[in-house]
């Protein structure tokens, strides 16, 4: 995938994520209430959200491979 390609793929992801954060903020001004995190706490709960699934991908990806017997290579002739 190109450079290009890769960041329209994550400005596709990224802009609606941005949107629904912007509207959700709009909400709490609207209603006079606090945002439930600080931005920091929140940003920081969010990273441990992220390396947490991707720690459990690598793990679950490591014990599939460790149970799948090793492919057999033989020859045919033919």
């Amino acid at each position: 995938m190109s450079a290009a390609g890769a960041a329209g793929a994550l400005l596709r992801r990224a802009v609606p994520a941005f949107a629904a954060g912007l509207f959700m903020g709009a909400v709490y001004w609207a209603l006079g209430i606090a945002s439930p995190a600080p931005p920091l706490v929140g940003l920081t709960g969010l990273a441990g959200i992220v390396l947490g699934e991707r720690a459990a991908t690598a793990v679950r990806d490591r014990l599939a491979r460790r149970s799948t017997p090793a492919a057999s290579h033989s020859s045919t002739t033919g």
